[in-house]
């Protein structure tokens, strides 16, 4: 009658945002008011540096 069978739920978060598109090696954006830099390394887009959004504001 009927087949009896363990399943797993599997979900997937994807966020998504408007930007534009990555071009030569850099890539420098704000993503929640903190300002990000992406290098391209060996075939993969790598975050080196992340400005905190607090530090503008307290030196202002």
């Amino acid at each position: 009658m009927f087949n009896k069978q363990s399943s797993a739920v599997l979900s997937n978060t994807l966020s998504v945002r408007a930007a534009t598109p990555r071009g030569g090696r850099e890539h420098v954006y704000t993503l929640n008011g903190s300002r990000l830099r992406d290098i391209f390394v060996g075939g993969q887009w790598v975050t080196v540096s992340v400005t905190d959004p607090a530090a503008p504001r307290v030196a202002a």
